[in-house]
């Protein structure tokens, strides 16, 4: 079971200094956690009532740290866990900057890289980067497309709806052999199978054991068909559970973690932030994180 823990939030324990996420990572990492994960907003609207699930939790004048050059930082800070996007929303970048940033940052950590990607939900983003709401879509797997191919053997040559380019060298290399490719999309048997195409797995959005079993079972289905021999990985969060008085409460949050890994879990996503109201907690609670799920 591999134990991811997400940023989100944390440097708010902090006086909200990004400085703080190299000592959260070093934390993390000294627990044993697998990776750290940052998500990403390109800018904020007005219209949070869009989100589509459920109530956005922040305002829209929150800050949203660029979640690659975040990672770059605590890539010179750590050796061993890996950095996460979770996710980053891909179709608003350029994929040869996405991919030579993605690269950059693989050679700066020694090839702990691992790309979360979505496609967003606010119009705004689309429309402050110039593309076309309505083709995110169609953008986003071309963009994974051309990331994955300008990370391969070089030189490489393609044709697109969006991208066009011939004989042409994307370097550095990057570090792994490939970087992997999680999916925060529904899923769907399309969706499935363009993933079993060019990904490794998958993240769900809900935290409903019914929700995860029915798309971890069919990216499995995806899988097998596309005939790849691994297991896809499942990296999403435990259902928050609620003390008597309406607060979360890590003990009973961590107690469903069985249920979650029969529905098809084999990643685990915590947010500390949800359990923590000081930093002098955050170790604690990194701790006993790690022992219940390592």
């Amino acid at each position: 079971m591999k134990l991811i823990c997400g940023l989100f939030g944390l440097e708010n324990l902090f006086g909200g200094e990004i400085s703080s996420y190299i000592e959260i990572s070093k934390m993390a990492e000294n627990h044993g956690f697998d990776s750290v994960s940052l998500t990403d907003h390109l800018v904020m609207g007005k219209n949070l009532q869009n989100y589509p699930f459920g109530n956005f939790p922040l305002p829209s004048d929150s800050n949203w740290f660029e979640p690659l050059t975040t990672l770059t930082m605590i890539a010179s800070h750590t050796s061993t866990i890996k950095l996460a996007t979770a996710i980053i929303i891909a179709p608003l970048r350029n994929p040869a900057v996405l991919a030579k940033t993605l690269s950059t940052l693989d050679s700066i950590s020694n090839g702990r890289v691992e790309l979360g990607v979505g496609l967003g939900w606010q119009k705004e983003e689309y429309d402050v980067a110039g593309i076309s709401f309505s083709e995110k879509e169609d953008r986003f797997w071309e963009t994974l497309n051309v990331i994955k191919l300008l990370h391969g053997p070089n030189p490489v040559s393609f044709k697109g709806k969006f991208f066009e380019f011939s004989d042409i060298w994307c370097k550095p290399e990057i570090k792994q052999k490939e970087i992997p490719i999680l999916f925060g999309v529904k899923m769907t048997d399309k969706n499935a199978n363009k993933i079993s195409a060019v990904g490794d797995g998958w993240i769900p959005i809900k935290t409903s054991p019914d929700f995860i079993k029915n798309g971890s079972e069919l990216l499995h289905d995806a899988f097998k068909k596309a005939d790849r021999s691994e297991i896809p990985r499942i990296r999403g969060q435990l259902p928050t559970q609620l003390n008597e008085d309406n607060i979360p409460d890590l003990s009973k949050t961590l107690d469903c973690l069985q249920l979650s890994m029969d529905a098809g879990l084999n990643e685990v996503e915590f947010f500390p932030i949800n359990f923590c109201q000081s930093p002098d907690q955050l170790d604690l609670v990194l701790g006993e994180i790690s022992k219940v799920v390592k």
